[in-house]
C-alpha cells in the first residue's frame, strides 16, 4: 500500500481527546506542505450526516477522507496522516502486514481508554516527538 500524498486528504478527529488532540496539533505543525485538512468531529455543530458516515464510528476509527471521496479508516488513515506530515519511518513500520495487524490490535484498546490516559503521559510522548521530529528538518531516529 502506497499512501498517497499527492492531494489534500481531510483528518477527521476527537478534538475532545487529549491523546487525539496533541497528536492533531503536532500533525498540524508538521503540515507545511499542506497534504492535510482537519475537522475537529467533538465541535459544536458538526453533522457526519452529509459525509455518509456515522459519528460513533467515526469515534472509534481514525477517518480520512481522500481526495477522490472515498475513505482510508483506522490503521490506513494513519498512514498517509504520517506520510504527508514527514513521519515516513512511521508510515514505513505501518505499511507491513505484521505490524499493521499488530497495530490494528492494539488499536480499539487505546481508543477506549484515550480519556483515561494521564496527561503528563500524553504532553511527554509528543514533546518526545517534537524533539525527534522538529518541523523544519527530518525525524531522527533513536
Amino acid at each position: 500500500m502506497t499512501a498517497n500524498t499527492n492531494k489534500i486528504h481531510t483528518v477527521y478527529y476527537d478534538g475532545a481527546c487529549p491523546l487525539c488532540s496533541g497528536e492533531v496539533a503536532l500533525l498540524m505543525r508538521r503540515n507545511g506542505a499542506g497534504l492535510l485538512d482537519f475537522v475537529d468531529i467533538a465541535a459544536p455543530g458538526f453533522d457526519p450526516a452529509p459525509l455518509g458516515v456515522d459519528l460513533d464510528s467515526m469515534l472509534q476509527l481514525m477517518h480520512v477522507r481522500r481526495p477522490d471521496g472515498g475513505w482510508l479508516i483506522g490503521i490506513p488513515a494513519f498512514v498517509v496522516m504520517y506520510e504527508a506530515t514527514g513521519f515516513h519511518t512511521t508510515a514505513r513500520w505501518l505499511r507491513r502486514p505484521w505490524f499493521a495487524r499488530l497495530a490494528a490490535r492494539a488499536y480499539p484498546w487505546l481508543v477506549r481508554h484515550r480519556y483515561q490516559l494521564p496527561h503528563t503521559l500524553v504532553r511527554g510522548f509528543f514533546r518526545a516527538q517534537e524533539r525527534a521530529c522538529p518541523a523544519d528538518s527530518a525525524c531522527r531516529v533513536r
